[in-house]
């Protein structure tokens, strides 16, 4: 009886402790969907970088189709993010007069969007760390030589980089930490036409850039350190299960062998 009680409580710790195995199959499924909407929003930024527009669109309305099928495996901001994107990149698509660094922007925007949706992705927004720092180094030169309309350009610069890793970095990183860097660098920009002194504006500048740095450096999955730490925890939970039950078995069979002799 013992031993089926302890058979059954080391079950019961591997199906708690593991439920994602029991998925296998569907997982893979999922990661397979996720591999074919990354390649296609790889080829529709292919096809906008190389101004072939018509192609680029019909490429992003399958990857549209796509997403609105795999969609709701995700969350609300998630999806929200993503759709978002691809309205965006839609509109720049199909309307006349609008530049073609507008819809390239747009384009690197969603791939590096739906990489971030993949755990295991290389989160390839991290690449444009030296694009988005040097174009708001630049802010802050325009800055202390007080050339007010540089300064209105370059701002104007580093905004559009910043925008193009926008969405990848809500879906990739905790939200408080988005909303800080956010709320900064709006607060920043909402007062560009005020009379601020530079050297506030400086300081400011220089906040952002930390908050950004650190942003950049952070791990944004720690779900498989969280996985590594559930697996030792419950390795251990058997382990000691396993060392109990032998210790009575032991106790059992000396007190049998004492009474026997």
């Amino acid at each position: 009886m013992k031993a089926k009680l302890l058979a059954l409580l080391i079950c019961s710790i591997l199906f708690i402790g593991f439920p994602n195995q029991g998925q296998a199959a569907s997982d893979d499924k999922v990661l397979d969907h996720q591999k074919n909407s990354i390649e296609l929003a790889d080829r529709v930024f292919q096809y906008t970088e190389a101004n072939q527009l018509a192609a680029a669109s019909s490429l992003l309305n399958e990857l549209a189709q796509h997403w609105k099928r795999d969609s709701r495996q995700f969350s609300d901001q998630n999806r929200e993010v993503i759709t978002a994107s691809i309205i965006k990149l839609k509109i720049l698509l199909n309307k006349s007069g609008n530049t073609q660094g507008e819809r390239v922007d747009a384009a690197v925007s969603l791939r590096l969007a739906f990489d971030a949706l993949d755990p295991n992705g290389q989160h390839l927004w991290k690449t444009m760390q030296p694009e988005v720092l040097n174009s708001l180094s630049h802010v802050e030169k325009a800055l202390k030589k007080e050339d007010l309309a540089q300064f209105q350009y370059q701002l104007n610069h580093f905004l559009d980089k910043y925008s193009v890793i926008y969405p990848a970095l809500v879906i990739d990183k905790q939200s408080d930490v988005v909303q800080l860097v956010d709320k900064q660098i709006a607060a920043f920009s909402g007062n560009r036409l005020q009379d601020v002194h530079s050297r506030t504006r400086i300081r400011q500048l220089n906040d952002i850039e930390r908050e950004l740095k650190l942003v950049f450096s952070q791990n944004a999955n720690n779900g498989a350190l969280s996985d590594i730490g559930l697996s030792a925890s419950l390795g251990a939970i058997i382990v000691t299960v396993l060392s109990y039950a032998s210790l009575r078995r032991f106790v059992g069979e000396r007190a049998r062998r004492q009474r026997i002799h």
